[in-house]
């Protein structure tokens, strides 16, 4: 099954926070299901996993509730307050909606409390770690080597600036860290953080080959942002895009990358 890692999906009637939206009008409307499901099906998406576009719990079960009613959303990844003294209350009042396979947490923080922890293993709901841009949190490494037995997800390569080469700073961070196996990257957030209408594949490709140098095709997964690459170009672009770079890799690499993975992480 070919799955995209990485949608958003918010309506339009909302104040956003997250700059990109903020920033840019063609992303100051409805973005619903709807509208996604034709860019998928002509490249061959058979499905998404739906990611939550603003740090709220409302945004949580927005995102579940869409899942209840577009199959094409094979999961989420919500956000709860998870150092908040009643996260495993709402934890477990949230595993009403089984579409809910990860939480996004903020990795410049530590970990959650260990019964906090312990619940999120004992349903195996991973942690997708958004570090920002600049420079990696010096605590992010340690985060990952002390707890071996948790699946943690890079989301958007790390955040580096692709206007620009791969800085050393951000190749050296992404080497260090990779070498933490529980650790896979989302293949996203380069095609936004480019030069934006003035990119060339070329501009991308020395990230990419860290990345796959990096991780191996095992531990990434494509993910496209839409609508958040609508500022950039078109869903077909950057796919077409990691398509044309991994024509040198074995047919099973490829697989893994756009939908294998995602399928075993996010457990579909």
């Amino acid at each position: 099954m070919k799955i995209d890692a990485g949608v958003y999906f918010w309506k339009n009637q909302k104040t956003f926070s997250h700059p990109l939206i903020r920033e840019n009008k063609i992303l100051q409307q409805q973005y619903l299901p709807e509208q996604l499901l034709p860019s998928l099906h002509r490249n061959g998406m058979e499905g998404c996993i739906a990611v939550v576009a603003e740090k709220a719990e409302v945004e949580t079960r927005f995102l579940s509730e869409l899942a209840q009613t577009h199959p094409e959303i094979k999961g989420v990844t919500g956000w709860l307050d998870l150092y908040d003294p009643r996260a495993a209350e709402k934890i477990r009042e949230f595993q009403q909606y089984r579409s809910i396979k990860s939480y996004s947490i903020d990795s410049r923080k530590d970990l959650p409390a260990a019964d906090v922890m312990e619940l999120l293993l004992e349903n195996q709901y991973w942690l997708e770690l958004s570090p920002g841009p600049g420079a990696f949190p010096e605590n992010l490494k340690s985060l990952l080597s002390e707890n071996p037995e948790f699946v943690f997800i890079l989301q958007d390569c790390g955040n580096p600036d692709a206007k620009q080469p791969p800085s050393k700073a951000w190749e050296t961070g992404i080497r260090d860290l990779a070498k933490n196996r529980n650790l896979s990257c989302k293949l996203s957030g380069l095609f936004t953080q480019g030069n934006r209408k003035t990119w060339k594949p070329a501009d991308f490709y020395p990230f990419l080959e860290i990345i796959f140098d990096s991780f191996g095709s095992g531990r990434i997964l494509f993910a496209s942002d839409w609508p958040l690459l609508l500022i950039s170009g078109m869903y077909v672009q950057w796919k077409s895009l990691i398509e044309k770079f991994m024509e040198r890799f074995p047919e099973e690499d490829r697989q893994k990358v756009f939908g294998e993975n995602a399928s075993a992480f996010y457990r579909i």
